[in-house]
């Protein structure tokens, strides 16, 4: 009896070993080998249009969204923002859970990976699912150190297993070459190949430190482009000696620890005239592959994306794979999600066709072959299982050190790009400050903290929070509030494009404040390739993201309570006013 209970304990043991470890790709059917390259989008709340893709392992896991700032934009303002965001956060939670419930149930409980872009500045699709407002890495690295980025990276990736999801679709590794690009900007860490490869690769460091694999993104660079692969086909012209020196040498760094890189959707002719970087067996093979030693999982932008999503679900399929990538953020038009919870089972129906095509003698160049589904099959089970997904879920900490991490970010990052006129500090007989924002609503409490750090040291304070797009309305009472101050504060908004009603109305605003003798401080919100086109601005800080920590630091610095520290780490040179199409709610919506 001894014997056999001994027995039964090692054979538990074993079944419990086996089932910790997970399978390995022979374990698996080709339709679920497929599925574990497959990533959708998926918005929060809306999951259940994926159970039965989790339940039967047609996906790998979800790269995850918000309708709210996507599909809808809810009007948020300092009263109801803070309640909106914790709704946000439960119902993130919710779908969570029911996904992990449901990958349970699942044939070989194989885990999800659940993937955010969880970026700040321009970005705020973050904050519309109730996760912690994140600075943007232009702030970081205005900070010009090292730790500041590291430790909030690291607050980054346990503020990312603390509402259960476990993957970084970042850093943002581009180097913002182009003042005009529309779609990098604050994303990026700067406009220089070297320094912001050392703080990429600090960045994905610090989150695979703490157990979340970071993919570095958009190789091999998206930073020279004038258009957005959101919307459009964007091309670099760049010589390819200038392309590595410029933009591609700066995710070399990371490339050894990094766990994952995101293809961009952009083309360079001068390597590979016919592929956008997604689609070139030469950019992702011999660039990534051999040159650079690259031996992680590769993966797509999102391809429903502009840049790409004219092709049928088979092209994307199949050009994706045999350019060289392991995962596939497949997805259809956010709009329709009973469309787009299609695209895993017609991945698979496809694969099985093409991979039997192979076998009966049809040309593996122009089909998917077993090898190149099993290999990156492999690679996928082989990161989750390096992350421990198989084993017991490691309990978040309560506390993430991320609300400290932001601050020291702003005190060290924000920055004074100039003050002609000696604003700073504000002298005490300066009592009647009127301040102007113009913001989205999702930043109201954020810029709410700047009057009140003012109003706390003795000021009286009238303010304007205007929409980005500022109405009739908007401009009456920022001409009541202006009227009698005896300072200003502008904060502008440009974000993926200079606004053309905002530009005109600061202009005048500018040219106002002169003729009445008020001093203004311009505070640049989101964006300082602004800066340049306001040259009758005397002193102007630059925030690169209105986290509530640069605001309360931009309130301090003008006081003169506290200095200014940051450090432009981009070129201001530009006095073009360009005036582009932008989304309607301005945000950038994909990895």
């Amino acid at each position: 009896m001894k014997k056999m209970s001994v027995f039964l304990a090692l054979l538990f043991s074993a079944t419990m070993l086996s089932a910790a470890s997970g399978p390995d790709v022979q374990d698996l059917t080709l339709r679920e080998q497929v599925g574990q390259t497959i990533m959708p989008r998926l918005l929060i709340g809306q999951h259940k249009a994926f159970k039965e893709a989790v339940i039967k392992g047609e996906v790998t896991g979800f790269f995850i969204k918000a309708k709210e700032g996507l599909l809808k934009h809810p009007k948020i303002t300092d009263k109801n923002q803070e309640k909106f965001l914790k709704k946000q956060r439960k119902k993130f939670l919710k779908t969570i859970a029911d996904l992990n419930k449901w990958a349970s149930k699942s044939r070989h409980q194989i885990p999800l990976l659940l993937a955010l872009d969880y970026e700040g500045g321009t970005v705020t699709s973050p904050m519309y699912m109730g996760l912690k407002q994140m600075p943007s890495n232009m702030l970081l690295a205005a900070s010009g150190n090292k730790e500041v980025v590291e430790q909030m990276y690291a607050a980054q990736a346990r503020e990312i297993k603390a509402v259960g999801a476990n993957v970084a679709l970042g850093p943002v590794t581009d180097v913002n070459s182009n003042p005009q690009n529309p779609i990098i900007q604050t994303r990026s860490f700067g406009d220089n190949a070297k320094q912001v490869g050392q703080f990429a690769a600090v960045a994905v460091h610090a989150l695979q430190a703490e157990g979340v694999p970071a993919f570095n993104k958009h190789f091999p660079g998206h930073g020279d482009t004038a258009s957005d692969s959101h919307y459009a086909q964007p091309v670099t012209n760049m010589p390819a000696d200038q392309l590595w020196d410029n933009h591609f040498s700066a995710f070399e760094p990371s490339m050894k620890e990094a766990d994952g890189v995101l293809s961009a959707h952009v083309v360079y002719p001068t390597i590979d005239p016919d592929n956008s970087a997604s689609f070139s067996a030469k950019i992702l093979k011999d660039l990534l592959r051999k040159k650079m030693n690259f031996k992680g999982v590769i993966a797509t932008d999102g391809l429903d994306m502009g840049a790409v999503s004219d092709s049928p679900v088979e092209e994307l399929v199949l050009r994706s794979y045999k350019a060289g990538n392991n995962m596939l953020l497949l997805s259809g038009d956010v709009k329709n999600v009973r469309e787009a919870r299609t695209y895993p089972r017609r991945a698979a129906d496809y694969v099985q066709k093409s991979t039997a095509a192979v076998l009966n003698g049809a040309s593996a160049e122009e089909n998917v072959t077993l090898e190149e589904i099993q290999e990156s099959a492999q690679k996928i089970l082989d990161l989750k299982k390096k992350m421990g997904l198989f084993n017991t879920p490691a309990t978040a900490e309560e506390d993430t050190g991320f609300e400290a991490a932001s601050l020291r970010a702003a005190q060290e990052g924000v920055t004074l790009v100039r003050d002609e006129q000696g604003l700073i500090p504000l002298k005490e007989n300066i009592q009647e400050v009127c301040t102007v924002f113009f913001a989205d609503g999702i930043f109201s409490l954020q810029l709410k903290s700047f009057n009140d750090y003012l109003i706390n040291r003795g000021k009286t304070v009238s303010s304007v929070f205007a929409a980005r797009t500022p109405t009739q309305k908007d401009e009456q009472d920022i001409s009541a509030c202006m009227n009698g101050a005896q300072a200003v504060v502008l904060g502008t908004s440009r974000t993926s494009a200079m606004d053309k009603k905002q530009f005109a109305l600061v202009t005048s605003l500018l040219e106002q404040a002169e003729k009445n003798g008020q001093p203004v401080a311009l505070v640049s919100l989101l964006n300082p390739y602004e800066i340049p086109l306001y040259p009758a601005a005397q002193t102007v800080f630059a925030l690169y993201g209105a986290t509530q920590p640069a605001m309360q630091t931009t309130a301090q610095i003008l006081l003169g309570d506290a200095q200014a520290k940051g450090q432009l780490p981009v070129r201001l040179t530009s006095t073009e006013v360009v005036f582009t199409k932008q989304p309607k709610d301005g945000t950038l919506r994909q990895p």
